[in-house]
């Protein structure tokens, strides 16, 4: 746990930072009269060799008036001391330093809480943006009437540096995704499902139904705000055009981890978070939609089951 003030290489800023029970925050320094269209927020841990890409994609949009939250979830490589230097660079980003590492849900809800824009966008701190991304989706989200809006995406295969393909065929159209379609979609034996859009939301219609991420969730973060936005009655419209980069965990040509610290995904915790939403849901929700709830998360139970087993063998295997 970090107990004392983050160092920064202008000890005039450091003494800037106002100290929360679990974080640091650098003012914010645009005026207050600014007009923001939409906050973008990365959270970050130990990303040190992917920050400033994710960074400049998000500062270089043709969309100028945004503001950008990073959040250093506690890391102890050189990712604070980047981060410094990027807001006294550029007063569009502010920085919140958590004091011990909680994850990026509860980074996610910090960000949310001092975010000032129309709009909500998420950018994983090993992703990127292609430069229209906002101003394409903000346009399309305000012609729809929509709360949230979200776009084909990018596979890249970091190790290998290579893009190695879209989510899904890339096109021009834009549709509305429905709650059925959402449920269906997200099937957890694809490679890819719906719950792993990096979707754009309304920060009203967010703070009036009172949306928040699942803070002890490990994975599935994306997947558990998206069911959160219908079981509010949001409206989300998707675009088959697509401008976000990701960063696949376990790159399909390299067959190496994208990063050192990646690990399998925790389908347990997954599971029963999602089993709670079956539980205290089960009274709002159509049985059929219920049904397709129940349906995924007896194929992330059979996922835990096979990746247990998997776990098993290899450690028989280990002299």
């Amino acid at each position: 746990m970090l107990t004392d003030k983050p160092d920064a290489m202008d000890e005039a800023f450091a003494m800037t930072l106002a100290e929360e029970a679990d974080f640091w925050l650098t003012p914010s320094r645009l005026p207050a009269s600014a007009k923001i269209s939409v906050s973008v927020v990365i959270p970050t841990f130990g990303a040190e060799a992917t920050l400033m890409r994710a960074i400049r994609s998000a500062l270089g949009q043709t969309l100028r008036d945004i503001e950008l939250i990073i959040v250093d979830d506690a890391s102890t490589d050189a990712s604070w001391q980047l981060i410094t230097d990027m807001v006294m660079a550029d007063p569009r980003i502010r920085a919140i330093r958590h004091k011990q590492n909680r994850g990026k849900p509860v980074a996610m809800n910090n960000a949310i809480a001092i975010a000032g824009g129309r709009w909500l966008a998420v950018l994983d701190a090993d992703d990127w943006y292609h430069r229209d991304r906002l101003a394409t989706l903000i346009e399309i989200g305000e012609k729809w009437r929509a709360d949230l809006v979200a776009d084909n995406q990018f596979f890249y295969d970091g190790p290998a540096d290579l893009v190695v393909g879209t989510a899904w065929p890339s096109g021009t159209a834009s549709w509305e995704l429905s709650f059925d379609d959402f449920l269906v979609g997200s099937n957890a034996y694809e490679t890819f499902n719906l719950g792993m859009l990096k979707p754009v939301l309304r920060l009203d219609f967010m703070r009036k139904a009172g949306l928040a991420y699942e803070e002890t969730a490990r994975h599935g973060q994306d997947f558990f705000h998206m069911l959160q936005f219908y079981l509010a009655g949001g409206r989300a419209v998707i675009d088959d055009t697509p401008y976000y980069y990701y960063t696949q965990p376990f790159g399909v040509i390299s067959h190496r981890w994208s990063h050192l610290a990646r690990k399998r995904y925790n389908f347990q915790n997954a599971y029963e978070i999602n089993q709670r939403y079956i539980c205290e849901k089960s009274n709002n929700i159509p049985p059929h939609k219920l049904n397709k709830l129940k349906l995924r998360n007896k194929k992330i139970k059979n996922l835990e089951y096979y990746y247990c087993a998997k776990d098993a063998m290899l450690q028989k295997k280990c002299p």
